[in-house]
């Protein structure tokens, strides 16, 4: 269906951005766009179904994934209105079984993701990998950590974990269910009787697509997250229409909220530093091409989305797929963007080639993060990326020479190339803070040294898992399990201490710093993308 209002050039371009996807032997997507509470486009591509030959449709149910977070600030600000939550208060007040250092944030810094919290799905994937543990076992994650990220408020590291504590904070201080107060207070006031909060995968949900993953070897498998306890973090399941009706009021404000309550839900606080990122409460607000939008992508397994409103303009883009091939909502949502504000939107900030900076290619690793990133050539095009594994980042020229890249939330990262070039050592800057990198090269790295040294059992109290490291033919086999399943990885090595997680079906890998002490290990740290400074020792023999 398309609006009457469509130019027809434009409304045929859209048609191609999106007919790679309307296959009858993919899964696919759906998508809805509106412009001043008018429908301009909406329509399903691909399969909701492999197993049943279902299409999708604009009625299709899916998953929004992260796109859920800020209707969890919001329901938490509604609370804050009824003088049941204290936005400012340690979430320790209204969870005390957080006595370690995970009850010391408050509710606004989990929003903010400035809590500094490890996030127990990190934690999980690492140990048990899809194996789901019962309900009760994401707070139970929480409570155990004696470690965190950071201190609170120093910075920002996106974080699913702070968004669960909070939906368990709504709970104890609503009087009923996180499910039943979002349906009350958010859903049924708009008329978005398609839209529910899920907390697992594999509870049967009428209407919804089948999340799809590619099989290895060929062929699909359905994409299933390990948990029954999805909340606020990312367990909405909706509808274009819904999700159209939902953006639609993110901009007229009329049906509930105070003002002070919408002005808090897409306020841009200051870092320490007093520079400015760009994630609000559980909301992106920043300029593309010149124009405001106000967004937020989700992913889970076997499915992404992307909701998206340029608030001047009145135009709202909602796209979502369950595992369409090649499909990333981001970058469709952004080509609709263009399409249909091409006469107001300026310059984009180019690309940066990688041949300008071949002698910075490979591995960066800073000794006070622990943390490893990746220089990469992919199509003539410098990308970032985590150990250098995952999937890159376009790293693009600012107006003033800079070399940036969008990071989710945390507004521009900041690369100093040219001063790498002429001294050695990288410096990266986001989230209010800077760290310096330094080159390691895998090409160069005593790869059996290193398996001689690392070769045995370990243990994460804060984690609850053993992990064992050692070589099976070409690879060094990382083995984690707790209480609940195990994961199996392959580690590479990138130096004498160094190494990190090859890719995984999850697409993050993650860094691994080891402690020597006379010639052999004793223990490791890992950082994940959510995780910082988890800590393993090693178990001694007999």
């Amino acid at each position: 269906m398309v609006g009457p209002e469509l130019n027809a050039d434009v409304s045929s371009a859209l048609d191609g951005i999106f007919a790679p996807f309307n296959r009858g032997d993919a899964p696919g997507l759906v998508v809805g766009i509106a412009q001043h509470g008018k429908l301009l486009y909406r329509r399903g591509f691909g399969l909701a179904s492999l197993e049943h030959a279902v299409a999708n449709t604009p009625g299709t149910r899916m998953r929004i994934a992260s796109i859920s977070k800020h209707f969890t600030a919001l329901l938490t600000l509604l609370l804050v209105e009824d003088g049941k939550l204290d936005l400012d208060a340690p979430i320790r007040n209204y969870i005390p079984e957080l006595t370690g250092p995970g009850g010391e944030p408050t509710v606004r810094q989990l929003l903010l993701h400035r809590g500094g919290s490890r996030c127990f799905i990190d934690i999980g994937l690492l140990c048990r990998g899809l194996a789901v543990p019962p309900v009760g076992t994401g707070l139970a994650t929480q409570v155990r950590q004696k470690g965190r990220n950071f201190a609170p408020g120093e910075t920002m590291l996106y974080n699913n974990g702070g968004y669960h504590l909070v939906s368990i904070a709504i709970e104890r201080a609503g009087g009923s269910s996180f499910e039943a107060q979002l349906k009350e207070r958010l859903f049924d006031p708009l008329g978005m009787f398609d839209t529910d909060s899920i907390p697992s995968d594999y509870s049967i949900t009428p209407g919804i697509a089948t999340m799809h993953t590619p099989a290895p070897g060929g062929g699909w498998r359905r994409g299933l997250f390990p948990s029954e306890e999805n909340r606020g973090a990312g367990a909405i399941v909706s509808t274009i229409d819904d999700m159209l009706r939902w953006t639609e009021h993110l901009r007229t404000r009329d049906r509930f909220g105070s003002p002070a309550t919408w002005t808090a839900l897409t306020e841009l606080v200051p870092f320490p530093d007093g520079t400015v990122g760009a994630y609000a409460l559980g909301l992106v607000v920043e300029p593309y091409r010149g124009v405001r939008v106000v967004h937020h992508s989700g992913g889970v397994i076997g499915a992404s989305s992307q909701m998206l409103t340029a608030p001047d303009h009145g135009l709202d883009i909602v796209i979502m797929a369950n595992g369409a091939p090649g499909c990333s909502p981001v970058k469709l949502a952004e080509q609709a963007l263009d399409l249909i504000l091409a006469g107001h939107l300026g310059d984009r900030t180019p690309t940066i080639a990688a041949a300008d900076y071949k002698d910075l290619l490979g591995d960066w690793w800073s000794a006070d993060t622990g943390m490893i990133y990746g220089l990469v050539d992919e199509e003539g095009v410098l990308k970032l990326s985590m150990c250098g594994v995952s999937q890159g980042v376009p790293l693009r020229h600012a107006p003033d020479g800079r070399a940036i890249l969008p990071a989710i939330g945390m507004g521009e990262v900041e690369l100093g190339l040219d001063d790498a070039i002429r001294g050695g050592e990288l410096t990266i800057r986001f989230g209010g803070q800077s760290a310096v990198y330094r080159k390691v090269s895998r090409d160069t790295a005593d790869v059996e040294a290193f398996v001689e040294a690392v070769t045995g059992q370990y243990y994460s109290a804060d984690a609850d898992c053993t992990a064992i490291i050692a070589r099976e033919g070409e690879r060094i086999v990382l083995r984690c399990g707790d209480a609940y399943g195990q994961a199996e990885s392959e580690l590479i090595c990138l130096g004498e201490t160094l190494a990190c997680l090859a890719p995984s079906m999850m697409g993050w890998s993650a860094a691994f710093s080891f402690s020597k002490q006379g010639g052999r290990m004793i223990g490791f740290q890992i950082n994940l993308p959510r995780t910082r400074n988890l800590s393993f020792e090693r178990k001694q023999s007999g």
